[in-house]
């Protein structure tokens, strides 16, 4: 059952680079289970008035700035890498 799976890759792609594609998924969904959890953490503490509103706006800002660095980090370094490889 395996084998048949495999077979359907072309040669270029072998099982540590399905690995290393799983791992960096695995990564990125456990990095967006502990942001979502702390920020809903924080929305409860919020709601039940243990938390000032502006932290938790805060919080939306400091998320909103993490995706704009990684976006403008992103930009040059795909153009970097596809100019690398034919």
């Amino acid at each position: 059952m395996i084998g048949r799976f495999e077979d359907s890759f072309p040669p270029a792609v072998t099982k540590t680079s399905l690995y290393r594609v799983v791992d960096r998924l695995l990564q990125v969904y456990v990095a967006s289970l502990l942001i979502v959890g702390v920020y809903s953490l924080l929305w409860i503490l919020e709601v039940a008035g243990m938390l000032p509103g502006r932290w938790l706006s805060t919080v939306w800002l400091g998320v909103a700035a993490t995706g704009v660095l990684f976006l403008i980090l992103l930009v040059p370094l795909y153009y970097v890498a596809r100019g690398t490889y034919p």
